[in-house]
Parts: C-alpha cells; structure tokens; sequence
C-alpha cells in the first residue's frame, strides 16, 4: 500500500518576521528569541481564530493552511492589525513587521509539514513583500467578498525566486489606518500636489522634482530628464510618475530594479513592474542592494 498522502487544495499563509537577524544582534539571543517566540504565537493565535491550522513554526514565521481564501485573508490582515497595536501595548520595537505572503493550490499534508507549489509560492511571495506588507497570488483573491476586493491592488506580474516567468500578485490594504506607517511602506498617503515634491540625488547630482512636473525618466543618455551614467543602467531605465496622490516608480529595464525603504532591511524587487515612492530609500539600478557597487539613487518624498 503506498503511504503518499492524496493532495488537497488549501489557501497557504507564510509569515515572517522582518529585521530578526539584526533584533539579534541588537537586543541579544534570548531577548531576540523571546520576542520571536511572542510575535509567531500572536500570529498563530489570530489564525486559529479565523479556522486556519499552523502547521509549523519557524523560529522568526509561521507556516499555516485554510480551507478558503476569505478566512485566510481576513486572518492574515487581522494579524497585522494586531501586531501593530499588541507591538505598541508590551513595548516592542517598532521595526518588528509582518511580511506575509499567501497562495493557494495543491499540498501534501504531513504531520507538522506541509509540501506543494503553492507553499513554495507563499514563501517566496513573503520574501518579496516589505514589512508590514500582504501580498497574494493570483487564484488567493477568487471569490473573496466584496470589502476584500475594495482593498485589493494590483501589482502586476512579479519575478519571483524559482519562477521562470512574472507572477500576478496583488496588495491587500489591510488597515487605512496605518498606511502612513512605516509598517506599511507602499501604501501612498493622500496628498497635495501643490506642495509635493521628490528629491533624487546620485553621487553629486541632486535635483528635486515637483509633482506638477509629470513625469521623470531615469536613464544612461543624455535624453533621460536624471541621469546615471553607468553600464548596468538602461538607456531608459526608470519612469517616475505624479498619479494624482503619489509618486508612482516604473521599471523599464532589462537588468531590473530595486527599491529599499528606509528602515526596512528587504528590497522589493521590479521587473517591468511599479511600486510607490514615499518618505525616503533608495532605488538601485541594474543591480541589487546587496551589491556594494550598485549604482544607487537616494530618493525623499518631501511635503513643502
């Protein structure tokens, strides 16, 4: 008789804390640990309480399943919300974000485990997302009801780790709220044209554009309104847009971009993709963060 568990179809959640490594060296192991232990069985509580099942902790994130995509978002945006608010109550730092991702498709169910595309999925869709941030693959936002799809945004196709080809994802807003937290870092605040503007700077070159202006390319030649003159970088690498209440960033570029928010020790990766500008960070060309050689525009979004 074979022993191979039947697949089943499950909304997947993968949560993981951000920052662990350096809440480790910042506060030490067993205080670093204790606040682990603390923030993955708050998370696993709230999932509990919306009918999903943890299938397994893991030191700094959680594993868990769901039978449908509703209860499985609901769950994952009520974890936030009450990490935000629980973080604040028992003193906790504030760079101690969520990033959560979820996908749904066949698993194998074991004892304490869970396997399948679509757990490998969620775990690279929450490697992808920023502190504070829920994305979800494509079949997760099916038959979600209507106040769901009200928070959705679409991010377009994603290049995921693993994956050959762009990945549809989408953001869940899950608490207005918060949206001018850094816990929420692409999540644009209302705002007025009239006194926006955005200061990129690159070596010794600084130029502020004010929202009015439309739009900004960053390129390699000379026709780019702000250029970096390095190889990695494309004739026309980026496109930076006023939408009407934010700075909207556009990869256009064959080797990639990558945008880090200040305070945040992930990057989210775009290609041919776009994500929000505000507060401060910095967009990489060509070139990821981790690379020291990176050709690296400063960006600020200022208000005056």
């Amino acid at each position: 008789m074979s022993n191979l568990r039947k697949p089943v179809i499950r909304t997947v959640v993968f949560a993981d804390v951000v920052g662990s490594t350096g809440l480790y060296k910042s506060l030490g192991d067993t205080a670093a640990a204790g606040l682990m232990t603390q923030v993955t069985q708050a998370a696993g509580e709230t999932i509990e309480q919306h009918r999903g099942q943890v299938v397994k902790t893991l030191g700094d994130g959680l594993l868990a399943v769901f039978d449908d995509n509703t209860a499985a978002v609901r769950a994952s945006c009520e974890a936030q919300r009450r990490l935000a608010s629980w973080s604040t109550q028992h003193g906790m730092p504030s760079t101690v974000p969520l990033k959560i991702g979820l996908s749904r498709g066949p698993v194998v169910l074991t004892t304490g485990d869970c396997f399948g595309d679509a757990v490998n999925a969620a775990a690279r869709l929450s490697s992808s997302a920023a502190g504070g941030q829920i994305l979800l693959g494509e079949a997760v936002s099916e038959g979600l009801p209507l106040d769901l799809q009200a928070r959705l945004r679409n991010l377009g196709a994603i290049f995921l780790r693993g994956y050959e080809q762009p990945v549809p994802v989408q953001q869940i807003e899950w608490d207005a709220g918060w949206q001018n937290s850094q816990t929420m870092p692409h999540l644009p605040t209302v705002i007025s044209a009239s006194t926006q503007r955005l200061s990129l700077s690159w070596l010794d070159v600084v130029q502020e554009v004010p929202a009015a202006q439309g739009v900004i390319h960053i390129g390699r030649t000379q026709a780019a309104e702000f250029v970096v003159n390095d190889i990695r970088v494309s004739r026309q690498h980026a496109r930076i847009e006023w939408r009407g209440s934010y700075f909207m960033l556009t990869d256009l570029s064959s080797n990639g971009t990558w945008v880090r928010y200040a305070g945040q020790d992930n990057a989210l990766a775009l290609r041919r993709n776009e994500c929000v500008l505000h507060g401060q960070g910095e967009i990489c060309l060509g070139a990821k963060p981790s690379d020291p050689t990176a050709p690296t525009v400063m960006f600020e979004v200022l208000d005056r």
